[in-house]
C-alpha cells in the first residue's frame, strides 16, 4: 500500500493551475504504474530479471519490422498475387528448376538419394525439419542466455527477418513447383493438373511408418505450395551460421549441410534450391555489414549492448504540491 501525503491549498480555477495539476495527476499515476512494474520484476528470477534489464524495448520493436513483413506476406501471398495480376501473367512454373539443374549437374542429385530411402534416413531427415519451426526462437533464446552473445540479439532478428521477407517475396513473384510435385504430377491436354503426389514428399513414408498424419497436415496447410526457390529451411540455418552460431562454426555448418541433404532427399527441394538459399543469406549478410543496418556490428564479443536498463532502486515520491 502505497501513502501520499498530499498539502492542502485554496481551490483556484486559473487555467494555468488546472494545466499543472493535470500534470502531476499523470506523472503521479505513472510514478505508481512504474513502482507496480518495478516491485513485479524484482520478484521474478535473477536470470529472467537479468534479462529483461538489457533489452531495448524501441530496438527490438525496429528489428521485428521484416519479420512481421514476412509473416503478413506470407500468409496473405495468393492476395497479393491477385491484386498485382501475378497469378495471371507468372503462373507457377513446373520444369525450369528441374532443367537448370539438369544442365548444371547433368543428374538430378535428389532421385539419386531417394534410391537410398529407408526408415533411418527418413527420421534423421525429419529433425532438422521439425526444428525449423521453432529454430528463430530457440536462438533467440540461446543469445539472449549468453551474455557474450547478446549484443547480436537485434541484428539477427533484423537478418533472419530480410532473408525470410525478400525469399517469399521472390517465391510470390516466380513460383516454381519442387521435385515432389514434378516427378509425380500427371496433367491433361489443356495443362490441368489431373494428379500429383501428396505435399509432405517423402515424409509420406515416415507417417506411413508411424501409423501418423504430422508431416501432411503440416504441408497440406501450406498457404504457399510453389515456393521451392530459394529453400528458406536451408537459408535460416545458413542465418545462424552467419550469425555467430551456437556451438562454433562446425556445429553451424554442420546443421546446413543436413538440412540441406534432407531437403533434397526427401524431396521438398532441388539440390540449386538449397545453393539457392545460402546464396540469400549470403547476401543479405554482405548487404547488412556493407551497404547499412540499423543495429551496428559489436566490436567484440565481451561488448555488452547499450540498453535502456530498468532503475531497480526506484522509490515512489511521498509529497506532491497540487494547485487546485
Amino acid at each position: 500500500v502505497i501513502n501520499m501525503k498530499y498539502q492542502k491549498h485554496k481551490f483556484q480555477t486559473h487555467p494555468v493551475n488546472l494545466k499543472e495539476n493535470l500534470r502531476v495527476a499523470l506523472c503521479s499515476y505513472y510514478e505508481i504504474r512504474r513502482a507496480t512494474v518495478t516491485s513485479w520484476l524484482k520478484s521474478l528470477p535473477h536470470f529472467v530479471r537479468d534479462i529483461t534489464t538489457v533489452i531495448n524495448f524501441k530496438k527490438l520493436i525496429l528489428s521485428f519490422i521484416p519479420f512481421i513483413c514476412y509473416l503478413i506476406l506470407f500468409s496473405s501471398n495468393q492476395e497479393f498475387r491477385h491484386m498485382t495480376g501475378l497469378d495471371h501473367y507468372i503462373p507457377p512454373n513446373y520444369v525450369i528448376l528441374s532443367q537448370i539443374e539438369e544442365q548444371i549437374f547433368f543428374c538430378h542429385p535428389h532421385k539419386l538419394l531417394s534410391k537410398l530411402a529407408n526408415p533411418v534416413f527418413d527420421l534423421l531427415a525429419a529433425v532438422p525439419y521439425l526444428l525449423h519451426f521453432p529454430l528463430p526462437l530457440l536462438f533467440l533464446v540461446y543469445l539472449l542466455a549468453t551474455p557474450k552473445k547478446r549484443p547480436y540479439l537485434y541484428q539477427f532478428i533484423w537478418f533472419v527477418g530480410w532473408v525470410n521477407l525478400l525469399g517469399v517475396l521472390f517465391q510470390i513473384t516466380f513460383p516454381t513447383a519442387p521435385p515432389w510435385f514434378v516427378d509425380s504430377a500427371v496433367f491433361d491436354e489443356q495443362g490441368n493438373i489431373l494428379y500429383n503426389a501428396p505435399v509432405e514428399g517423402g515424409f509420406k513414408r515416415l507417417d506411413r511408418y508411424l501409423g501418423t498424419s504430422i508431416f501432411h497436415g503440416l504441408y497440406s496447410k501450406s498457404p504457399l505450395p510453389f515456393g521451392a526457390y530459394p529453400s528458406l529451411h536451408v537459408a535460416l540455418p545458413t542465418v545462424i551460421l552467419l550469425t555467430h552460431p551456437w556451438g562454433g562454426w562446425k556445429v553451424g555448418l554442420t546443421h546446413v549441410i543436413w538440412i540441406s541433404l534432407s531437403a533434397i532427399y526427401i524431396s521438398h527441394h532441388y539440390l540449386i534450391d538449397a545453393l539457392g538459399g545460402i546464396l540469400l543469406a549470403i547476401l543479405v549478410r554482405l548487404a547488412i555489414l556493407k551497404v547499412w543496418s540499423p543495429f551496428s556490428e559489436p566490436t567484440n564479443e565481451n561488448q555488452i549492448s547499450q540498453s535502456k536498463r530498468l532503475d531497480f532502486s526506484y522509490s515512489v515520491p511521498t509529497n506532491y504540491n497540487i494547485n487546485v
